[in-house]
């Protein structure tokens, strides 16, 4: 806050006391692990060096761990942390949360990634030949509440964001937020929904959460199929930029195929003991 008592910025985080120590994390982690400061001043530098300082003491005073999934490397918060260096050993990694300019020109594509993209559309047009194939994106409220059942149910049988990730707490947040800043894409063969994406949106930016796949249709590669639809159908929308968390990013984009991909995003894991701030 500012001294009049102004808002200048909000980092959104969860304390977890499940464990030895305090555990400091993203409240959307594990589903959103993206920190971003936000409010009129969040890009402030002076802002993020206070947020930092904050959790450098915090991190001392209550012995916490502090676990930030993904900061971005090149935003006033990743620049604050790398300078708290001095005062907490960070284990960082490279992390990519690739950015898909849209529209997607695949003409302009490596000659290889191209192929690749044929293959797997003669996959789905030999698929067609016998079966139903469906595409549909949420746009009202009704449909996305309903897609939120079934996205959670693929997540639940994704892997390991099943003890996380239900259709009651996203329920929640999706009707707050409605269907004006949120949407799902799903695919379908044969009316049986195998692959689903859930995406949030800012202005002509789209941010797509972890995507849920049937594991009984891995082999057809689903992932794939609905990103190459969602990209077209968001372009055809107005959205100039789709952000692909780091997960599906290392599965898509990461191999350049839908353009560049750039190590966007810092992984940064607090040590067991810090020095003192």
């Amino acid at each position: 806050m500012s001294p009049t008592g102004r808002i200048l910025a909000a980092l959104a985080l969860a304390r977890h006391e499940d464990g030895m120590r305090p555990r400091i994390a993203p409240l959307s982690a594990p589903c959103a692990p993206y920190v971003r400061p936000i409010g009129p001043h969040a890009d402030d530098p002076a802002v993020a060096r206070a947020f930092a300082f904050h959790l450098l003491l915090v991190a001392e005073q209550d012995d916490a761990e502090i676990a930030l999934a993904a900061v971005g490397a090149d935003s006033p918060l990743g620049h604050s942390l790398s300078l708290a260096d001095a005062d907490i050993s960070w284990t960082r990694t490279a992390a990519t949360r690739t950015a898909i300019q849209l529209p997607v020109c695949y003409d302009t594509l490596p000659s290889s990634v191209q192929r690749e993209h044929a293959r797997r559309r003669r996959t789905w047009t030999r698929l067609a030949a016998d079966h139903t194939i469906t595409y549909t994106r949420s746009r009202h409220l009704k449909d996305l509440m309903a897609a939120a059942t079934v996205w959670a149910t693929l997540q639940r049988r994704h892997g390991p964001l099943q003890d996380n990730v239900g259709a009651e707490g996203w329920e929640t947040v999706l009707e707050e937020v409605r269907a004006a800043k949120a949407c799902i894409a799903t695919l379908s063969v044969d009316r049986a929904v195998i692959a689903a994406q859930l995406c949030l949106t800012r202005g002509a930016h789209c941010y797509a959460l972890p995507l849920a796949v049937d594991p009984a249709h891995r082999h057809l590669a689903p992932g794939h199929a609905l990103l190459r639809l969602l990209v077209d159908d968001l372009a055809a929308d107005g959205i100039h930029t789709l952000h692909l968390d780091p997960a599906t990013g290392r599965r898509h984009a990461s191999r350049g195929q839908y353009g560049p991909a750039r190590p966007t995003t810092r992984a940064a894991l607090s040590s067991p003991r810090i020095a003192a701030a």
